[in-house]
């Protein structure tokens, strides 16, 4: 009942017992100089692999299932069994022929096996110690050595009827190790969002300082020309105003570097103490030479080769498929076949009736076939039915999730030719609102144009600068999204 794709046969499974998912790594040697922690992208995501918990989690997740096959591989062990018996009877005898006391000891030993088709294999070694008092020999052992085989020839016959729950708990390994490739890659998506936003906030940052350095040399300017008598006290009223509301614009500008600051740490799972409260500098630059060539079909193919998600959703629907087959197999009648062939010994010392075995002087042999057909079988009937729609729900699952990650493909290859966009615009924004403020400089200094004027532009020369980092830290997360989506990041990052 194996199907094409199917997981190994018992046989090709290979596990360690003494398998241990590795230790949290040790704190990290990070590079500080100039009281900051120097980190590049890099650097970043080789630390949250290591360190992240989250990963460390799904480590452990690993481990568990993978250590389920070794106890899915527990169908084919060898069971050996020992039994040891013994009684003693005292009863009235009805004929002088009956004994009235009897005493027996018992002692055997067995191992029996399960077989890749589902049969039985066994050995069994009987021995018997029995004393009566009736008779001329009081005292005599049996001996007995017999092997059986028994073997379902319709229902339960095959290999994949008995190594099904050894193949799911390899389905589920192979699961598993799909979603730490998930966890991976998300926690590297997020390591590196989180380190371009702390280059935007650090950025951003550097842009509101700009602002306020503008508004202060307007306000010094302002204060000479009313000293002088050439400007009205308003203009000193207005530039103060910008200072204070840019002023303010730092502050939030820190906090946000303190809050991306955190968010990395987090994610990279540095200890408390003073890695906490050390800045930390970026050293990879948001430089965009030229833009990410990208071919469409290409990118298509490769997200569906390569994203986990897609693997996972063929994984169960091959499953499914298999699970449609074995319960389509529980709808066959029973036909099981037992055989069974033994010797036997017989005498007044063990001795004698082991000579006799191994004499091979008596020997026996059965055979039996055991035929049941279900009138109903309303169980295995729905059994199959719902095997059945599991296949469709799991092919429809899987039709959407291509659905979806093709759509994905789609959406981040657009978003990465926006985003490069986006660059040259902000850029030409940018220069245009600082020739700009140029003009309305030596407009002001003609009598041409007020201090109200000034801040105005000045603030638009802000939020231009401000959009041109935002638009070169997009790229680089527009083109982090984009390998995510068709499932190189890791090989990228």
């Amino acid at each position: 009942l194996l199907l094409a794709g199917a997981p190994a046969p018992a046989a090709t499974i290979r596990v360690n017992t003494n398998l241990q998912p590795p230790p949290v790594a040790e704190p990290p040697a990070l590079d500080v100089r100039d009281n900051a922690i120097q980190l590049s992208i890099d650097r970043a995501i080789d630390i949250a692999v290591q360190r992240n918990l989250g990963i460390v989690i799904q480590r452990y997740t690993r481990v568990q299932q993978h250590l389920s096959l070794i106890e899915a591989l527990g169908v084919y062990d060898l069971n050996a069994t020992i039994d040891a018996i013994a009684n003693n009877f005292s009863q009235p005898a009805a004929t002088r022929f009956a004994a009235s006391q009897s005493q027996e000891q018992d002692l055997n030993f067995g191992v029996r096996q399960l077989t890749p088709q589902g049969g039985q294999v066994s050995v069994g070694w009987r021995n018997s110690r029995s004393k009566s008092d009736i008779g001329t020999t009081p005292i005599f052992y049996t001996s007995g050595l017999t092997f059986a085989f028994n073997q379902p020839l319709l229902r339960n016959y095959g290999r994949y009827a008995n190594e099904r729950s050894l193949l799911v708990a390899q389905l589920n390994s192979r699961l598993s190790r799909q979603d730490f490739a998930l966890q991976v890659i998300g926690i590297t998506q997020q390591v590196v969002n989180a380190y371009w936003n702390l280059v935007n906030a650090r950025e951003q940052l550097v842009v509101a300082q700009q602002s306020l350095q503008l508004a202060r040399e307007l306000h010094e300017r302002n204060k000479t020309e009313v000293q002088v008598g050439t400007r009205a006290p308003l203009d000193l009223t207005q530039s103060e105003a910008a200072i204070a509301t840019r002023e303010e614009g730092i502050i939030q500008a820190t906090s946000m570097v303190g809050d991306a600051e955190d968010a990395l740490r987090q994610l990279l799972n540095l200890p408390f103490g003073p890695l906490w409260q050390t800045p930390i500098v970026p050293t990879s630059e948001t430089r965009v030479d030229e833009k990410l060539a990208i071919n469409l079909d290409e990118s298509l193919r490769a997200a569906l080769a390569q994203r986990p998600e897609l693997t996972n959703q063929q994984l169960q629907l091959e499953q499914a498929k298999r699970d449609a087959e074995y319960f389509r197999a529980q709808l066959k009648p029973t036909l099981d076949l037992n055989v069974s062939y033994g010797y036997s010994g017989l005498g007044v010392g063990f001795g004698d009736a082991f000579s006799q075995i191994t004499g091979l002087d008596f020997r026996g042999w059965q055979a039996q076939l055991n035929f049941a057909y279900p009138i109903q079988n309303r169980s295995a009937r729905a059994q199959s039915a719902s095997a059945n729609v599991a296949v469709d729900r799991f092919q429809a699952q899987y039709d959407q999730e291509r659905l979806v990650i093709e759509t994905e493909v789609r959406r981040a290859a657009r978003a990465v030719d926006t985003a490069f966009k986006s660059i040259d615009a902000a850029t030409k924004a940018r220069e245009f609102q600082e020739k700009n403020l140029d003009a309305e400089k030596k407009r002001y200094e003609n009598g041409m144009s007020t201090s109200f004027q000034i801040t105005q532009i000045q603030d638009q020369l802000t939020q231009a600068r401000s959009n041109e980092v935002t638009a070169r830290v997009n790229y680089q997360t527009a083109l982090a999204e984009y390998y995510r989506a068709t499932g190189r990041l890791l090989d990228q990052a």
